[in-house]
């Protein structure tokens, strides 16, 4: 009986062979673009604040 797992070169996690990627690596993928889209609407909600405060006063 073959294994059927692959280890991933990036955290050393096994998976089953049948997935396209490590399935921790893409969890990881994507809570680190959704970080990053945060961040940039955070830059952008700062700016228009402190732009809005400069047109009020």
């Amino acid at each position: 009986m073959t294994d059927q797992t692959v280890r991933c070169d990036r955290c050393d996690h096994r998976y089953p062979a049948t997935e396209q990627g490590c399935p921790r690596c893409r969890s990881i993928r994507r809570t680190n673009a959704v970080i990053v889209v945060l961040l940039v609407m955070l830059v952008i909600l700062a700016l228009g604040g402190w732009i809005g405060i400069q047109i009020l006063t």
